[in-house]
């Protein structure tokens, strides 16, 4: 029988809802999807192994999940952007499955976010070209005290004042949604797989 949690995700990751399965498919698909996130840093690997080794073990104790929220918590609160993302992971992760129907979702989301933060990481994209960037939108948004732009032409108004920005902009967006996309398609691979 097809658990609240898998019966969220299905959806999520664009498969029919009413597709059966088997409850203990929830657990090996979270360890599947942390194992995912790996490497880890060092600053979040003691976190991110107990949650795993808590699904895995079938902890029941809420005490124990109870400190392993805050752990997450701790995590997300580093200030580095990539501890930061983990720790969204992590704080989807620390939650018993059976008790929150949303737990599956909640972690696919945090870990597209994470695998889109790298992919704009790994195209070059910096915390000062993302802050660079969102000024010149903005002002551009705000328009020039005569007019403000139409939605739709702010970014060719980007792309005319800031040309070499604007395009390392557009390639780390495409290069962060795809990486998105594709973690979610790597997620419905994976249950298709246990259906098999």
């Amino acid at each position: 029988m097809t658990s609240h949690a898998m019966a969220a995700l299905l959806p999520a990751v664009k498969l029919d809802a009413s597709t059966p399965v088997g409850d203990d498919a929830d657990v090996a698909l979270l360890a599947w999807m942390l194992e995912a996130t790996r490497p880890w840093p060092a600053q979040a690997e003691a976190t991110l192994q107990a949650l795993l080794d808590a699904h895995r073990g079938g902890q029941a104790d809420p005490a124990a999940w109870r400190g392993l929220r805050r752990a997450a918590v701790t995590l997300g609160d580093e200030g580095d952007p990539h501890l930061t993302a983990l720790g969204r992971v992590a704080e989807a992760a620390a939650w018993p499955l059976g008790n929150s129907a949303s737990a599956l979702v909640e972690l696919l989301r945090a870990i597209c976010q994470l695998r889109a933060f790298q992919a704009s990481r790994a195209s070059g994209w910096t915390t000062r070209d993302q802050e660079e960037a969102e000024t010149i939108l903005n002002g551009i948004a705000d328009g020039d005290g005569t007019r403000v732009p139409e939605r739709h032409e702010i970014p060719g108004l980007f792309q005319v004042s800031h040309p070499a920005l604007a395009k390392r902009f557009v390639a780390q967006l495409e290069a962060s949604n795809q990486a998105y996309r594709q973690f979610s398609a790597d997620v419905a691979a994976w249950i298709k797989g246990t259906l098999s």
